[in-house]
C-alpha cells in the first residue's frame, strides 16, 4: 500500500495516517527537497522504534505550478495500484491538483481520505465507503517530541534530566501525604522546601544520599542571595516527621541541621518547591480513565526535559551550544500533546513565553498550553496580569488547585486536551 501526504510544517499531520495503519512506503510531495528529507528522518525513527519497515520517499513540485503538480500525481498513480491520499495537510493547489487526476484515473483505486487529529474522526472523501485505517492515531511523548526534531533527554535521580520515577503504591500514597501537608499552606511549604534545598547546597550528604547536615548560618547566607531567610516552619516539619517522609530533623548546639529523608525519591520530591504540586498533577493525569477503562492520557510524564536538536553532547559543550527546555507535566491524548506549567508560588511573565514557546515548537496547531498555579490571587495586580498574558497566548489557566479535592482537580486535568 502507497500512502501519499502533502508535505506540512505540522509533523503530526504527516504521520497521522501511518499512526492508523503503517503502508509499504509513504510519499510525500512538497517544494523544498531539503526541509522533507529533515522531516522524514526524524519520522523514520519512530516507525522504526515501532518495528515498521516502511519505505519514505518525497518528490518536490513548485506551489504555483497546477500543470506540474497534476503531472507528478499522474505518474504516481500510475505507477502504483493502491494510492491512499491522505489530505490532512498541505498546500491547496495540491488538492486542487488531485481532484484533477482523480476526475481523470476513474478505473484506478484511489483513495482520499482526512484526519481531524484533535478528534479521530476520519473522513472518507472519496465517498466510496472504504476506508484502510484500523486504530486512532497515538503518539508516546517521546516519539511525539522526535517527529518534531527533538529528543526527551533522560538521567538518574540526582541529574537535571527526565526521570523515570518508580511509581510503587507506597510512594503514590507519599506523593498525596506531600501534596496535602503542602495545600495546607502553600507559602509556608514554599519557605520550608526552600530550606531543605538550601541544606543540600551548602551542606555534607551521606554516602547513601538521604542524610544531610548543614550549618544553618551558612543556609541563611545562601537564602539571602534570593532576599529570603532562615526559618524552620515548625508545623510543615512536624508533618512529614509525623507520616514517616522524613525520619530526622534535628537542630543541635553546635548550629547544625542535620535531616533524614524516606528514600531518594521523598527526598527529591522535598527538596524543590515546586515539586509537590508537579507530581500531583502527574499521578492524577497517569490515573485518569475513559468510561471504558482506557487511560485518557496514553501517555504521561513530568520533569521532560527536551533537547531541540536531538543531539545529547557533554556538559561542557551543552553549556554553550545546546537548548533544553524543562516542562514539568507533558501528556499525551492521541496525537494532541498537552504541555503543563506547575507554579506553586509566584508566576512571572517569563514563564508564559517559555511554555508557549516550547508547545509551539513541539506540537504546533495541537498542542495544548495549560498553567496550574496556587497563588495568583495573591499576586495582586501582577496576578491580574499573568491572567491577560495568559489569554492573549492561548494559554488554559487552573487556578487555586490547593482548594480543590482529589475529584474535582481529576475532574479539570481530564478536560484538559480538549479545553
Amino acid at each position: 500500500m502507497t500512502y501519499i501526504e502533502f508535505f506540512d510544517k505540522i509533523a503530526s499531520e504527516n504521520i497521522g495516517a501511518c499512526l492508523t495503519y503503517a503502508p509499504d512506503r509513504i510519499i510525500y510531495i512538497g517544494d523544498n527537497s531539503k526541509i522533507m528529507k529533515k522531516h522524514i528522518a526524524n519520522y523514520e525513527k519512530v516507525f522504526r522504534a515501532r518495528g515498521n519497515n516502511i519505505e519514505f520517499m518525497f518528490r518536490t513540485v513548485s506551489k504555483s505550478n497546477l500543470d506540474n503538480a497534476i503531472e507528478l500525481l499522474s505518474e504516481i498513480v500510475e505507477a502504483y495500484n493502491d494510492c491512499v491520499f491522505d489530505v490532512t495537510g498541505g498546500d491547496e493547489m495540491l488538492i486542487l491538483a488531485l481532484g484533477v487526476v482523480y476526475a481523470k484515473h476513474p478505473d484506478k483505486n484511489i483513495q482520499i481520505h482526512k484526519f481531524n487529529l484533535k478528534n479521530n474522526t476520519l473522513y472518507d472523501y472519496d465517498k466510496d465507503g472504504k476506508t484502510i485505517f484500523k486504530n486512532a492515531p497515538s503518539l508516546t511523548i517521546e516519539e511525539n517530541v522526535r517527529i518534531f526534531g527533538g529528543e526527551v533527554a533522560y538521567g538518574n535521580i540526582n541529574e537535571q534530566k527526565t526521570y523515570k520515577w518508580n511509581l510503587s503504591t507506597d510512594f503514590i500514597n507519599d506523593i498525596n501525604l506531600i501534596w496535602n501537608i503542602c495545600k495546607n499552606n502553600v507559602r509556608c511549604w514554599n519557605m520550608q522546601i526552600g530550606v531543605l534545598e538550601a541544606a543540600e547546597i551548602v551542606g555534607t550528604v551521606s554516602e547513601d544520599g538521604l542524610t544531610t547536615v548543614a550549618y544553618c548560618p551558612a543556609i541563611d547566607y545562601h537564602l539571602a542571595q534570593f532576599k529570603s531567610k532562615y526559618q524552620s516552619v515548625r508545623n510543615i516539619i512536624e508533618s512529614l516527621l509525623k507520616f514517616g517522609l522524613i525520619k530526622e530533623f534535628n537542630e543541635n548546639n553546635d548550629n547544625n541541621v542535620t535531616i533524614t529523608y524516606k528514600n531518594e525519591q521523598v527526598k527529591k520530591c522535598l527538596t524543590k518547591a515546586g515539586q509537590a504540586l508537579e507530581m500531583k498533577v502527574y499521578t492524577i493525569a497517569k490515573a485518569l480513565r475513559e468510561n471504558d477503562g482506557t487511560p485518557v492520557y496514553n501517555d504521561v510524564v513530568n520533569g521532560v526535559v527536551i533537547d531541540w536538536d536531538g543531539e545529547f553532547h557533554n556538559e561542557a559543550v551543552e553549556a554553550l551550544y545546546d537548548t533544553e527546555n524543562e516542562i514539568d507535566v507533558l501528556l499525551m491524548h492521541g496525537v494532541v500533546p498537552v504541555f503543563i506549567s506547575c507554579k506553586n508560588g509566584v508566576v512571572s511573565s517569563d514563564e508564559l513565553y517559555k511554555l508557549n514557546t516550547v508547545a509551539e515548537r513541539f506540537g504546533g496547531q495541537y498542542a495544548k498550553r495549560v498553567l496550574v498555579a496556587t497563588a495568583l490571587e495573591s499576586m495582586g495586580e501582577s496576578g491580574k496580569y499573568i491572567r491577560q498574558r495568559a489569554k492573549d497566548m492561548n494559554i488554559k489557566l487552573v487556578e487555586n488547585v490547593q482548594e480543590l479535592d482529589d475529584a474535582e482537580f481529576a475532574k479539570k486535568i481530564k478536560s484538559l486536551w480538549n479545553s
